[in-house]
């Protein structure tokens, strides 16, 4: 084996092995998937700062049902400062944390059926609480809905009632709504199906034969 194909190797080991923590290196790319939390945060923050210190835009493809508001924050945060412009791409559900996410993108697409869902925070409690505890959970509730709300109306244009009614309950926009409505700035077209075996063939070979091309003359 020649040296450059060790390095090339080697490089295509390291991508392979950060796939398995979101991170798509090699095309400038990073996957937020699940519940957003500490560890959540931590892991996509790392693999972001890594890719922000170099020139070039970051596609982040973000899938989630939300999570915790503070590492949400942090996300929204990262890419608010970064410095290279940020693809968001929203797969499937992007809902409560993780739609600041979604509108922190300098671009901002949905795929056809991904739905975008709004709410207020909301705690779950076990067992008693004490009038301190409860008046600073209290209040925290009404600092991160307060910066919640004017994110939207921020990104979208949204009307502040609108956006309380939506926010009230959980409040779910289909993708084509979404993009109405300022979350998302298109939704993505799907590649039509071939109509037959020959043109699916021929598909293939469109993206095989030019490879072997770029192989040959190495």
């Amino acid at each position: 084996m020649t040296h450059r194909k060790q390095i090339a190797a080697v490089v295509s080991q390291v991508n392979i092995n950060a796939l398995q923590l979101g991170y798509d290196f090699e095309n400038r790319a990073l996957y937020l998937f699940g519940e957003i939390d500490a560890m959540t945060a931590y892991r996509f923050i790392s693999g972001f700062k890594w890719l922000d210190r170099t020139p070039g835009p970051i596609h982040v493809l973000l899938s989630s049902q939300g999570g915790s508001t503070d590492p949400g924050i942090a996300i929204y945060e990262t890419l608010r400062t970064a410095n290279n412009p940020i693809i968001v791409e929203g797969i499937g559900i992007v809902a409560s944390a993780a739609v600041p996410v979604l509108l922190a993108g300098s671009v901002r697409f949905l795929n056809p059926h991904t739905r975008v869902m709004v709410h207020n925070i909301s705690f779950n409690v076990d067992g008693t609480l004490s009038t301190s505890d409860a008046t600073t959970i209290s209040k925290d509730a009404e600092h991160f809905n307060e910066w919640y709300h004017t994110l939207i109306a921020e990104r979208t244009g949204a009307r502040a009632k609108d956006i309380d009614k939506w926010c009230d309950s959980e409040t779910s926009f289909a993708a084509e709504e979404a993009v109405k409505l300022g979350f998302a700035d298109k939704v993505l077209e799907p590649k039509p199906f071939p109509t037959s075996y020959a043109e699916a063939l021929k598909e293939i070979q469109s993206y095989i034969l030019p490879k072997q091309k770029r192989k040959a003359k190495k």
